[in-house]
């Protein structure tokens, strides 16, 4: 769990963790503090040993999952973000998905997002990977570090499953088990970010790359626009 700012959330996502289903002593949480400003540093001191804390200056999601990754004991790995829930059994079914097929590289499950005036369930196909996202994914711990972790883009999620296609299967478990809250502070609030979001992961993938690892309004319109940057 990499956290900035956000402590008003902390407490009901270290709760959703504390509460796993899966016995205590077969899994870690491990949480980088990257340099946040509000009651952060005052609240996480209470939740170990059930935490193993980070606390240091800001660095960026990118290097507080890498951190994450390198200080992770586990065969398998997962992000989940400070202002996100998970259900009981999250854990307990992910791991069974991936104890039951050792050729799987990742497994994902379906998700909840959740503003302050409604939820709705998110119905996840590897198909498509921008229907998924990387918090809540759970990976093998070896083929993550071998393809080389997370790399500098906004869209950091997607990168990482581009390259983790031909790494081995991926397992889908049709349960709700990941709650996304969706708000204005969180990283992808602003569309402008968005969209040079993609622009970015199109000059590093090229167009037909990403439209065949699924579709999107936004990803065309980042298209269209670096197609006429690139006219021009």
């Amino acid at each position: 769990m990499a956290t900035l700012n956000q402590a008003e959330h902390l407490t009901q996502a270290l709760t959703s963790l504390q509460t796993q289903m899966l016995a205590r002593d077969r899994f870690e949480v491990v949480v980088i503090d990257d340099g946040s400003s509000d009651e952060t540093a005052r609240l996480l001191p209470e939740w170990i040993p059930l935490i193993r804390l980070v606390s240091r200056d800001n660095r960026g999601l990118v290097a507080s999952c890498n951190e994450g990754l390198v200080l992770a004991k586990g065969r398998y790995f997962t992000r989940v973000d400070s202002d996100d829930l998970v259900a009981p059994n999250w854990l307990t079914s992910m791991v069974a998905a991936l104890d039951e097929t050792p050729d799987a590289c990742l497994a994902y499950s379906d998700r909840i997002e959740m503003d302050v005036s409604s939820t709705r369930r998110i119905n996840c196909n590897a198909a498509d990977i921008y229907s998924l996202q990387a918090c809540g994914t759970v990976f093998r711990t070896d083929v993550l570090k071998r393809i080389g972790g997370f790399r500098p883009f906004y869209w950091e999620e997607y990168d990482l499953y581009l390259r983790l296609r031909a790494a081995g299967k991926w397992v889908h478990v049709p349960l709700p088990l990941y709650v996304y809250r969706k708000h204005d502070s969180s990283m992808t609030a602003r569309g402008s970010d968005r969209i040079n979001g993609w622009v970015q992961l199109a000059m590093e993938w090229g167009a037909d790359t990403l439209r065949s690892a699924g579709a999107g309004l936004e990803m065309e319109q980042a298209l269209t626009l670096l197609e006429g940057r690139q006219s021009g």
